[in-house]
Parts: C-alpha cells; sequence; structure tokens
C-alpha cells in the first residue's frame, strides 16, 4: 500500500556534517525500501479459500452449467484482494461454468451485464480493473517482485478467456464490470447476466438473475 515517512529524530548526541548527512540518506532511503518491499496489494490465492457458491445463482443447461455471484460485500473483497472493488467503481461477479456433455471453447464464452433498467455494465479486462485498484489506493511504491507475486495471483483470480474446457470439466473465476455513472451513490437492484457461448456453430444465451438491491455503488474513476 501508499506509505508515508514522518522523522523527528531527538539525538542525544547528533552527527554533523558530511557523514551526518550520508547516515540520514541512508536511514531514509532503508525505511523507504522496507516500506515498499511488498506487493500493492496481498491477494490471496485462488483457492485459499474457495469462493462460496451457496448464494449463487445457478441456471441448468442440457450441456452446460453455469453459477453466478455478485460480490457486493466490501469486507470480503478486502480479505480476498486487500482492497475493495466497490469503493474503485467496479463490481465483482464470481462464475462458474461446468461442462456437462461437450467440450467449450473459452474464448467462445462472452458474458454481459445489465441492470434492472436494461443499461449494460462495462466488463472490464482484469489488468483494467487493476489499473483502477491502483489508482483507487494512489499506489505508488511497491517492489518489483512484490508486483510479480500480486500479478500473478490478481490475474490467476480471473474468469479465463483461452483454451478449451473439456466434457465434465469447471472453469471459474471473477469478472470485473464497471459501475456506470448513473449508478453512482443508488441502490443497484437487481442485476442479470447472459452467458453468450458457442457450441457445435450454434450460439447459446443464459440468462442469471443476480440479487443486489441492498448494495449502494461508489463513484466510478476516470481511466
Amino acid at each position: 500500500m501508499a506509505f508515508g515517512l514522518r522523522f523527528s529524530p531527538e539525538p542525544s548526541q547528533p552527527t554533523t556534517g558530511a557523514a551526518g548527512r550520508r547516515l540520514t540518506a541512508v536511514v531514509i532511503l532503508a525505511l523507504a525500501l522496507a516500506a515498499c518491499a511488498r506487493e500493492p496489494f496481498r491477494v490471496r490465492p485462488k483457492t485459499d479459500p474457495p469462493v462460496s457458491a451457496a448464494p449463487a445463482s445457478v441456471v441448468a443447461e442440457a450441456d452446460y452449467e453455469v453459477r453466478a455471484r455478485a460480490m457486493r460485500d466490501g469486507n470480503a473483497l478486502v480479505d480476498r484482494f486487500d482492497a475493495n472493488h466497490l469503493t474503485a467503481g467496479m463490481l465483482p461477479v464470481y462464475v462458474w461454468l461446468d461442462a456437462r456433455a461437450i467440450p467449450i471453447d473459452l474464448k467462445l464464452v462472452r458474458f454481459r451485464l445489465r441492470d434492472r433498467s436494461g443499461q449494460p455494465w462495462r466488463q472490464l479486462s482484469v489488468r483494467q480493473s487493476e489499473k483502477r485498484l491502483m489508482k483507487s489506493y494512489g499506489i505508488r511504491a511497491y517492489s518489483v517482485d512484490g508486483y510479480r507475486t500480486f500479478r500473478a495471483r490478481y490475474d490467476g483470480s480471473g474468469f479465463p478467456t483461452t483454451g478449451g474446457l473439456p466434457a465434465g470439466g469447471q472453469a471459474e473465476g471473477f469478472l470485473f464490470f464497471e459501475i456506470p455513472r448513473a449508478r453512482q451513490g443508488q441502490p443497484v437492484g437487481d442485476l442479470t447476466l447472459d452467458v453468450d457461448i458457442r457450441l457445435t456453430g450454434q450460439r447459446r444465451i443464459t440468462r442469471i438473475e443476480l440479487p443486489a438491491a441492498d448494495m449502494v455503488t461508489s463513484p466510478s474513476l476516470e481511466e
């Protein structure tokens, strides 16, 4: 996270001259490095613990099953991501996709989120959502290794967009949606998630209702 340094030295025998200035510079550098020698956000691994599907909405089709859950609990988001997406103008939605009779090409799976007025919410890539978190929290200092750890875990939390899902397999992960300006500071109401899948040359659309009536949004950020 962002940090600040404050010094109020009251040494009994103050060091003066060039040597003293060099010592002060070394101390400041050491403290600064210690403050940023970590990842920007301490993201939990995807399975630590797994996202609970207990409150998720479920729609079962002949060839696949889709479950989805709007993550509207800011405390749960902070526990998992060390950050609250809602205050950064985003709504995370966790999705489970189970292939039944036939395999699914994940590149051909699309998601669309709409609110009760029919307004679409723009889907953000994992990278775009990461940038919004960094901007919202004012993160400017972190270690290179810490950033790599954060990126690996954060990227791994997203719903996969490539690869094939074999029959009997499951794909799961977070989708991130931008909260529209018209919904700033207002109750969201129920949402609908359309899952658009192409199977054997045919387009299939599954609609999932996501209750979120008690969630109040926060302002979104300019990119």
